[in-house]
């Protein structure tokens, strides 16, 4: 923020619902497409403009109405050089990176062996590192054993990845094939075609069976889930040995450019049975089929690492053990032809390339493959178009290509339904469909913080700021002054995603008028402040908001862990920062029928600040004994304090913990401001992570 934004002040604050929300209208058929182009030698090809892309929708060739570059470079810059490594973040902002990309890291546990735990567990902390600080993430395990709900918290996504065990006991990929029992074999059956079902029953038990169907089925869901937000850049990044199972031909038109499509437009238009060549005919084969299915048409790239590492044909055996017992041991597992570790192998890369991404398999690589998947996830470019061809509601196959690069790799998704996004759930107000989908909508740009302060025994008051940014010159009227209607709504949802509380119906009416001699910025920003009571637990912050003079709406997710500030001998709830010479956001006062925030001032949301900064710093606690001090310290990046401050201590119930904090002299780079509250036997801590620039 910056001084300018000072000379604005906040005119009418909050008043109580009125009149309707207003309604936005946009073509709604516009189709987006994420396009990853990559060189010959792997690396990312930039600065292509519109001109250079061709696209076809079933084959037709279609106009392109919209088109960006996007690189993430920087701003995973910005995030490497901004909070410390492993900072919590406290405040949420739907235009960052973490709102505008999803990446659900799925542990193949079932298929992983035991062996390679650690292996595997050191992979996904590489994801977590790489990918997290500029992603929403979740962590699925194909058993179903602690995975994780979607998350910006680093802490609560690495807690997940320390539970992974390798939960396969032998090197051998499981087989997939369908029979789990030996078949009953009559007097009258054929001598060869008895052997043939004796020897398929012997490769296969309910147990693999049922492992590779978790699989199948965990992916199938989780791309569903993520069905509804289209345009949004989405990816699984799957650590798993694969499976024993041939798939060359099983997708048919859904395999990458260049390969013969097995099934044609027929196939990727719906028809199943349009496959010529490979008919499915076993639950493995539709399994596989719905579940690529619910890739392509949810738009989910798989990057796909095999942990099982380089295999070279003289280690054949050794992974391809216990060999099958009948009916030729030596028949399978020696030859890179025939052996189930090429299938699984080569499976996984199938399934990556056919949904849009790649697979890093056979190669001890793993830092190289994962800085791959890294650079497809921070360049692409987001292709529009609207369809030339409105008839048909089933699904249609996609082409983007590069004329004169035949040596490029282009990876995207190859169809989509007509539909668009999931439809929100029935009766839901157009208010909190905002809310409804896996990532923040970000239209209108939002920004949230939240505060826990101690409250009742078995409560948790959290204190928050809503802060929203929008155009001056779209807010503005004849006589100068800025107005906007925001009508906003707050949804605290837990763990187990049921809805805890909703505060609805809350609508702010705003003017802005200049100081005398003042020059309005180009964008400004404006907060406003609310409060809600909430066990203790982990939740998710939803807030959703429309403005009525920029007819658009927008919302923002926090993930926050609410303390219980009762029990404890001495706890200190959170951390509030604001500038030390005043507010840099106006704010808004809260109405009559709303209690006043609790805060003794509006809290900034920022987190990066200059070293000619002051800031002011509070927090609430309690203590059973008298006699609480508090200490506040400042520690970079090498973990030594570089700066302390004594604050002060207000008695009563709560504790007020208050300071000011001149960042005078501290050079750039990241650092943790810790504050403590201790009654000289017991001590609580509260940190929070901000950069100097």
């Amino acid at each position: 923020m910056t001084r300018t934004l000072a000379a604005w002040v906040f005119a009418a604050g909050l008043l109580s619902q009125s009149g309707q929300t207003p309604t936005f209208r946009a073509r709604a058929d516009l189709v987006q497409i994420d396009v990853v182009v990559v060189d010959k030698a792997g690396a990312p090809v930039k600065g292509l403009e519109r001109s250079a892309f061709v696209l076809r929708d079933r084959g037709k060739e279609q106009a392109i109405a919209s088109f960006d570059e996007v690189s993430h470079d920087a701003e995973r810059a910005r995030a490497s050089a901004a909070l410390p490594k492993g900072a919590k973040r406290d405040t949420a902002d739907n235009q960052d990176a973490q709102s505008g990309r999803l990446v659900v890291l799925v542990i193949d546990d079932l298929h992983i062996y035991r062996g390679r735990t650690d292996r595997a567990r050191d992979i996904a902390r590489s994801v977590l590192t790489d990918l997290g600080p500029q992603s929403s993430m979740a962590v699925l395990f194909t058993s179903g054993d602690h995975s994780t709900m979607l998350s910006t918290d680093a802490s609560v996504l690495g807690a997940a990845i320390e539970t992974l065990k390798g939960r396969q006991s032998w090197r051998r990929p499981h087989p997939a094939q369908d029979g789990q029992a030996p078949p009953r074999i009559g007097a009258d059956m054929d001598p060869l075609a008895a052997l043939d079902q004796l020897s398929l029953a012997g490769k296969v038990s309910a147990q693999d069976f049922f492992d590779n169907m978790s699989q199948y089925k965990t992916l199938q869901d989780a791309a569903r889930m993520l069905g509804g937000d289209d345009a949004r850049r989405k990816a699984f990044v799957l650590i798993s040995e694969g499976i024993g199972k041939d798939l060359h031909g099983l997708f048919g038109a859904m395999a990458p450019a260049g390969d013969v499509p097995q099934g044609g437009l027929a196939y990727a238009a719906g028809d199943v049975a349009a496959l010529n060549i490979v008919q499915p005919s076993t639950y493995h084969d539709f399994a596989l089929i719905d579940m690529m299915d619910a890739m392509r048409r949810s738009n989910v790239a798989t990057y796909a690492i095999d942990p099982r590492g380089k295999v070279g044909s003289a280690d054949l055996l050794r992974e391809c053990s216990p060999a099958p017992s009948v009916p030729d041991p030596c028949s399978e597992g020696l030859s890179d032809f025939e052996s189930p570790v090429r299938q699984a192998q080569s499976g996984l890369q199938i399934v990556s390339e056919a949904s849009g991404g790649f697979a890093v398999t056979d190669t001890d690589d793993f830092t190289g493959g994962l800085a791959k998947i890294v650079d497809d996830l921070d360049h692409y470019y987001l292709l529009g178009f609207y369809p030339s061809d409105q008839k048909g509601r089933s699904y249609r196959p996609l082409d983007v290509r590069v004329p004169g690069h035949p040596e490029w790799t282009l990876r995207f998704r190859r169809g989509y339904m007509p539909e668009g996004s999931v439809p929100p759930p029935k009766n839901a107000t157009a208010m909190t469909a905002l809310s409804a989908g896996v990532l923040p909508k970000g239209e209108l740009p939002l920004r949230l913080g939240a505060i826990p302060l101690p409250g009742a025994v078995g409560s948790t008051r959290v204190a928050l700021a809503i802060e929203v940014a929008a155009p001056v010159r779209e807010l503005r009227d004849a006589d100068g002054k800025l107005r906007d209607t925001l009508k906003y709504e707050v949804l605290v949802v837990n763990e187990k995603k049921a809805r805890v509380r909703s505060l609805g119906g809350l609508e702010g009416k705003l003017t802005l008028s200049p100081a005398q001699g003042g020059e309005a910025p180009p964008t400004v920003s404006y907060q406003v402040g609310e409060l809600v009571e909430i066990p203790p637990g982990r939740y998710e912050l939803r807030v959703s908001a429309t403005s009525e003079r920029l007819r658009k709406g927008g919302s923002v997710y926090l993930d926050i862990d609410v303390p219980d500030l009762r029990s404890p001998p001495v706890a200190l709830g959170g951390l509030a920062i604001a500038y030390a010479d005043g507010a840099r956001v106006p704010v808004a006062p809260p109405p009559l029928r709303r209690p006043a925030s609790p805060l003794p001032f509006a809290p900034s949301l920022d987190r990066v600040f200059t070293a000619s900064d002051s800031l002011r710093v509070y927090a609430e606690g309690v203590c059973r004994n008298n006699g609480a001090s508090a200490t506040l310290e400042v520690i970079g990046a090498a973990g030594t304090r570089v700066l302390s401050v004594v604050p002060t201590v207000s008695p009563g119930d709560p504790l007020r913990v208050s300071a000011v904090v001149p960042l005078r002299g501290l050079p750039p780079g990241p650092y943790t401001l810790r504050v403590a509250l201790t009654d000289g036997s017991h001590t609580a801590a509260k940190d929070v992570g901000f950069a100097v620039r």
